[in-house]
């Protein structure tokens, strides 16, 4: 190498060319959006598949139930009313006491919630038993009242695909448990 009159260094290699843009490959960029692409594909066919198994159905479906009539219970504390609860094999709808009478509820929170196919709730109260049997319609099977307690109950959440269940069991302090229990 030399030095011209210019200061700059000449170079007697011949310059290096660079490389057709078809021949130089992917860049990091491009390789990390194509692999997002695909995770994201994966993860649609993944949850249009429904993998989910029947216990976790269950679940999900007896959270649901616990969290609602926490809320209900909540919204009966606040506003000082009765809510009430009726509890049928593959739905379950809200009511309101207005006056001497039960009306189903208006709040969309609280509206009658059906069950997906193949799951039943099975409700064991001495107060079902004792609706059925003067065929008064609607009275609530679970009350909520406005101190925070609630009728006792106890309810297996179940389907048809395994003997697994899961228990929803209320006391009249308001407390409630969900317990699963294991067939075997």
């Amino acid at each position: 190498m030399t030095i011209s009159a210019t200061g700059i260094w000449n170079n007697p290699r011949p310059p290096v060319q660079a490389l057709p843009r078809a021949s130089r490959g992917f860049t990091l960029i491009e390789v990390l959006v194509v692999i997002l692409i695909i995770g994201i594909i994966i993860n649609f066919v993944t949850l249009s598949l429904g993998g989910r198994s029947p216990t976790d159905s269950l679940k999900t479906e007896a959270r649901r139930f616990t969290s609602l009539i926490e809320l209900a219970a909540e919204e009966a504390l606040l506003q000082s009313e009765l809510i009430g609860i009726v509890v049928e094999e593959d739905n379950y709808p809200f009511l309101v006491r207005e006056g001497e009478s039960w009306a189903a509820s208006e709040e969309t929170v609280f509206r009658r919630r059906n069950l997906p196919e193949g799951i039943h709730f099975e409700l064991i109260t001495e107060q079902k038993a004792a609706r059925e049997a003067k065929g008064d319609t609607p009275t609530p099977d679970i009350v909520l009242l406005s101190s925070g307690e609630l009728t006792p109950f106890e309810i297996k959440v179940t389907t048809d695909l395994t003997d697994d269940f899961f228990r929803i069991t209320g006391s009249e302090t308001g407390a409630l448990a969900l317990d699963y229990v294991d067939a075997y």
